[in-house]
């Protein structure tokens, strides 16, 4: 595993070479540019004396024409460009003109220098010199350079106190998060330390701290569950038990108690499988898959009523249809449904129950019963697990508290609105728009 501070410091000397070979690139660009223009400016002389010459040898009375005034005026019309001298030889005698070049031998560095001879009718060998001197631009791109080179390990020095700060700080900050992390426990207190820390770590502690807090209280709903789970199959089973030792000890001389506890070990039995199915599912409904296909949605309300009037014969339900097609999970609705209408029928009192299918903006189910009704006080919590409202009023009524929650969690997954209407006495009324 690499190290943040090693990336962050090979990130700042990459910069730094990046810097350094682009200004190195300058820099020789530039001296370039200055070594052409040098030959530009003797390249002018150049053919300035070219001209002359040729002038020269083109005059018919060359002969009277005085060599050492020639010459001078060759001096004295050139183009005065800056540090670049024109010296002529003839017959062992220099022609030059003020500021004159030193008279020692010139370096290659300092000095760049051409040289031209030419033979012209009734002249001797002329020798012309142009040099053009660089200390100048020599002393340019080495400031340039040095100028660079401080500049580079300036550079290099602010970033190693930059990194060392940064590093200090960084350090306190995940020494600060590992102190964190270490002490910390569910049932701790949350502390933060903010001092001299980066605003990202304190966001990232921050986070953290919520995200242990929303753990916290997952925990907390995982205990809650379990143990509210527990209660619930405790009777049950203290039920059967009681009814196999009656059995064990009755049941095979007495048809009549044998008969009786083999209704209630069903009822029971059924009982369990119910609540066993209702928890697996709350516990895996976070993780379900949905498989979407294209269903008439009139079918699954009329299998789903079929199966609660077969299950509860008694009862009456008025079922007003219309044939809709939506795309959504099947097996998931007809679970939702049975939970709607079921908890419908046992707190309906065997009143009818109402059920509607329709589209107008959104495909619309309405379930309506006429039974008990929900208080306002609990109307709020009805989708909480193993949540009943008073348990003594409703006594007769065998409920685990699970079918709303059930319901809740598939409107979640399949994105349905839900409305919830209810008076005391009066009854409840469900409009679910899909």
């Amino acid at each position: 595993m690499k190290k943040i501070s090693k990336e962050l410091l090979k990130t700042y000397y990459w910069v730094i070479v990046l810097f350094a070979i682009f200004s190195i690139f300058i820099i020789v660009n530039f001296s370039v540019y200055l070594w052409k223009e040098n030959q530009n400016d003797i390249k002018v002389i150049e053919e300035f004396v070219d001209y002359q010459m040729n002038e020269l040898a083109n005059k018919e009375d060359i002969d009277y024409i005085p060599r050492e005034l020639f010459f001078k005026n060759i001096l004295d019309k050139a183009p005065k460009l800056r540090d670049v001298y024109l010296e002529i030889f003839y017959n062992d005698k220099k022609y030059a003109k003020s500021p004159y070049l030193p008279d020692k031998e010139h370096n290659f560095l300092d000095y760049y220098s051409v040289t031209n001879f030419y033979q012209i009718e009734g002249f001797d060998e002329i020798k012309v010199k142009i040099t053009r001197r660089n200390v100048r631009d020599r002393l340019l791109i080495l400031n340039a350079f040095t100028s660079f080179v401080f500049f580079l390990l300036f550079c290099l020095y602010i970033i190693v106190r930059i990194q060392k700060r940064f590093f200090d700080k960084f350090k306190n900050s995940l020494d600060n998060l590992k102190i964190f992390t270490q002490d910390y426990n569910l049932d701790s207190e949350i502390r933060i330390h903010n001092e001299e820390n980066f605003i990202e770590f304190s966001i990232l502690q921050k986070s953290f701290k919520n995200m242990l807090i929303r753990l916290k209280e997952q925990s907390q709903l995982q205990i809650d569950f379990v143990n509210n789970a527990s209660h619930e199959l405790k009777t049950p089973i203290f039920i059967l038990k009681g009814y196999v030792d009656m059995l064990s000890d009755w049941g095979k001389n007495d048809k009549e108690v044998l008969d009786e506890g083999l209704i209630v070990l069903k009822k029971e039995i059924q009982n369990m499988q119910e609540l066993t199915e209702k928890l697996l599912f709350l516990a895996k409904s976070r993780n379900l898959t949905l498989e979407k296909t294209n269903i008439n949605l009139d079918s699954i309300l009329k299998e789903v009523i079929d199966n609660l009037i077969f299950a509860y014969p008694k009862q009456k339900i008025n079922y007003s249809s219309s044939e809709i097609f939506i795309d959504s999970d099947a097996a998931l609705l007809k679970l939702l449904f049975k939970n709607l209408i079921e908890n419908a029928i046992k707190y309906g009192k065997d009143n009818p129950i109402n059920i509607e299918l329709k589209k107008e903006k959104k495909v619309t189910v309405i379930i309506e019963d006429f039974g008990v009704g929900i208080s306002e006080k609990a109307l709020p919590h009805i989708f909480e697990r193993f949540y009943r409202e008073d348990e003594s009023r409703n006594r007769e009524i065998k409920s685990y508290g699970l079918g709303l929650s059930i319901v809740k969690e598939i409107i979640n997954l399949l994105d349905i609105d839900i409305q919830v209407e209810s008076q005391l006495g009066k009854g409840t009324k469900i409009t679910l728009q899909l």
